[in-house]
């Protein structure tokens, strides 16, 4: 097969020129944590406060713990007064980031029970000062009550901590260093030497989009099988769990007379540069394949 070699750099950092929300991705700790709280303190974010876990998140994982907590908490917060005017799917999207991000979030808050009650003192006091969209909204009845409902839940939780201090506190420590290796931002293999830092991913995907595409108007393989390409697309990539960029490319093609296959393009990444190689040619497009049988034979 023919392979064809394009220059693909790497970078150590985010490129700072890139939205907030890519470089809440960085690997590199001073840029994420940037990042974490220009989107904190953007009023826009207000009006989803979904979009507040992830950089709570990252102000927790790179030492800004406290923070963290307070952000997480403030989240909750918002998005259950959100809730009390607009149900949707919030409710699952909550429970999800209790169970991921919360999890070591309310291990560390929850072995200093009288850390974590100033930090909700905090969160209670940026909430009355701090613009809410819904506060001025029209309120039913039932409305109004699911709104205190809100607070009174947080109150009797605080309550709940301060009476069962003691045994929330042992149960925090003991499982403190099963929740610290799950969570430690350690050995990340993402952010391992040769990598993409994971904020450029996006940028640095549609280059290799475009190379690739190019690859195959160009390959020989391709000119015999279908004759003059009129067009192509990337379909999609295929990425490895421990790699953030993808190994494979799958490029859909179009013949001048209207014949369609599909291209399964290998990438081989070395010292910055990048060779596409084809692999095959399958006639059925990805979604419409058997995933157990060889691609290249359907």
């Amino acid at each position: 097969m023919l392979a064809l070699a394009f220059l693909a750099p790497t970078f150590s950092n985010a490129d700072e020129g890139l939205p907030a929300k890519d470089r809440l991705k960085s690997c590199d700790e001073r840029t994420a944590l940037a990042a974490a709280r220009e989107l904190l303190n953007d009023p826009r974010l207000l009006k989803e406060p979904l979009e507040m876990f992830a950089p709570a998140f990252v102000l927790f994982q790179n030492g800004e713990r406290d923070d963290g907590v307070f952000w997480f908490y403030a989240a909750q917060l918002r998005v259950q007064y959100q809730m009390a005017f607009e149900r949707g799917d919030r409710s699952q999207l909550l429970s999800v980031m209790r169970m991921t991000i919360g999890a070591p979030i309310n291990n560390y808050a929850f072995q200093n029970v009288a850390n974590l009650d100033r930090i909700l003192d905090r969160v209670m006091v940026w909430d009355k000062v701090t613009p809410n969209p819904y506060r001025e909204k029209p309120k039913t009845d039932a409305i109004e009550r699911r709104v205190e409902s809100v607070y009174s839940g947080l109150n009797e939780l605080r309550a709940k901590f301060a009476s069962e201090k003691v045994d929330i506190e042992a149960k925090a420590r003991e499982q403190a260093p099963m929740i610290e290796q799950m969570y430690s931002v350690k050995g990340n293999p993402h952010c391992r030497a040769g990598q993409v830092d994971p904020a450029n991913v996006p940028k640095e995907v549609a280059k290799e989009k475009a190379l690739v595409s190019q690859y195959i108007k160009n390959n020989l393989d391709i000119i015999r099988d279908a004759g003059e390409v009129k067009n192509t697309w990337v379909e999609r990539g295929s990425t490895r769990i421990s790699e953030t960029m993808p190994y494979r490319y799958e490029v859909g093609v179009i013949s001048t007379t209207g014949k369609e296959s599909h291209a399964i393009v290998d990438v081989l990444r070395t010292d910055g540069d990048v060779k596409f190689s084809l692999f095959c040619i399958a006639r059925m497009r990805w979604v419409s394949r058997d995933l157990l049988k060889d691609p290249c034979t359907q």
